[in-house]
């Protein structure tokens, strides 16, 4: 889905149209997975940020190939930007992220102290 987004960058407001990645998330014991699809995007051109509890994804499509604009489009490429809220219960210092094939996974692990865990039940 295309829309425009209204980002700040340096205290300017800039609005764009960017392509709204569709995800699939997978909760576990663990935390979560957050699966993206960003066809045409690669490693170096992909930004990931997390900022006040904002997770930020940011992909931009290179415009040219091998340095040269295409003479002729039949359609138009556009950059992938998504967002989303992101609970205390993360750990954001150990946040994971690949992406291969244009399929971007997250692992948003949850914080040690939230997990579930076992008691062990003790004899006298």
């Amino acid at each position: 889905m295309n829309t425009e987004v209204t980002r700040t960058n340096n205290n300017v407001q800039e609005r764009e149209r960017v392509i709204i990645p569709q995800v699939d998330i997978f909760e576990n014991e663990h935390g979560y997975t957050v699966v993206a699809d960003v066809p045409g995007v690669n490693r170096e051109n992909l930004e990931i940020t997390l900022n006040d509890g904002k997770l930020e994804i940011t992909g931009r499509i290179a415009k040219t190939e091998n340095g040269q604009a295409p003479a002729w489009r039949e359609y138009d490429l556009h950059d992938y930007y998504r967002s989303f809220t992101v609970g205390k219960e993360i750990d954001g210092n150990a946040i994971k992220a690949t992406v291969e094939n244009g399929v971007l996974t997250l692992l948003l692990p949850k914080r040690e102290e939230l997990k579930p865990r076992k008691i062990e039940i003790q004899s006298h």
